[in-house]
């Protein structure tokens, strides 16, 4: 399937990835909104990856751009869980606020981290990139829970593609092993090994936390121990946390003006 692209007023991805002129099954996201919709997705090794890049009326084609990771609860290969939560729902719902293009991949296995899909999303940038659909220099990269872990994890091995990085509710410790069993760490700060390590690797780069206190998915103590770790340094990052919010603490986070503002200084705008 090759690249495939046209204004969207009404449309979703089917299970095959194909994109489809008809009633959205996600009326609150797609319905009335235009906006197009660029379907990138390829297959790597023998797997599909679907991937969507999104301009909403607010976004310039070869502008400035954010790079999505998804959570769990999106993975798959229909190439529209992916667009139902977080960011992709917020910039296309409110486009004023998120003037970005939007490179939205879709991982396709529950139980694996990001980085175990790497070659895809770097396919998937490049592919981007050689389409003049974004501007390379201008690249944030932001996601949730799993894909907060993934954004933190490309930001450290793919520090020269990103000008900023905005993990919400994530992780900094792999939770899967390569068998797909969860791993349980104990609770960690800013002195942990591990969270120095990957403070070195992250400092240069400016960075914003979002956690709600109340995770009971995944601890604050995560995002408060790097957080803690890039302080040490002196690094230029920043940490919400949301009181009394449980694991959902991507809608404040994507519904913020301080975010969005933020990330406009960073991209350039």
């Amino acid at each position: 399937m090759r690249l495939t692209h046209f204004i969207v007023c009404f449309a979703i991805f089917s299970c095959a990835g194909l994109i489809h002129a008809q009633e959205s099954t996600h009326p609150d996201i797609l319905y009335g909104k235009t906006h197009e919709v660029i379907d990138v997705s390829t297959t790597i090794d023998g797997q599909s990856y679907p991937c969507a890049v999104i301009i909403n009326k607010n976004a310039t084609k070869g502008g400035p751009a954010i790079l999505f990771l998804h959570g769990y609860g999106e993975c798959g290969t229909d190439n529209e869980r992916q667009l139902s939560v977080g960011l992709p729902k917020h910039a296309i719902d409110q486009p004023e606020l998120w003037p970005f293009v939007l490179i939205v991949p879709q991982k396709p296995i529950h139980n694996s981290e990001w980085e175990e899909h790497e070659k895809a999303v770097i396919h998937f940038l490049d592919e981007a990139k050689a389409k003049g659909l974004y501007d390379p220099e201008k690249l944030a990269i932001t996601g949730l829970s799993q894909g907060g872990h993934g954004t933190m994890a490309f930001a450290r091995s793919h520090s020269d593609r990103f000008v900023a990085a905005a993990p919400v509710c994530g992780y900094l410790r792999p939770v899967f092993t390569e068998d797909r069993q969860r791993i349980k760490h104990p609770e960690a700060t800013k002195t942990t090994p591990a969270f120095i390590a990957a403070a070195k690797e992250l400092k240069a780069l400016p960075t914003w936390f979002w956690h709600g206190d109340a995770d009971s998915v995944v601890s604050a103590a995560e995002s408060r121990a790097i957080h803690g770790a890039l302080k040490e340094l002196d690094a230029d990052t920043r940490y919400t946390e949301l009181p009394g919010v449980n694991h959902n603490a991507w809608d404040d986070a994507y519904t913020s003006d301080d975010l969005s503002d933020w990330f406009r200084k960073q991209l350039g705008e």
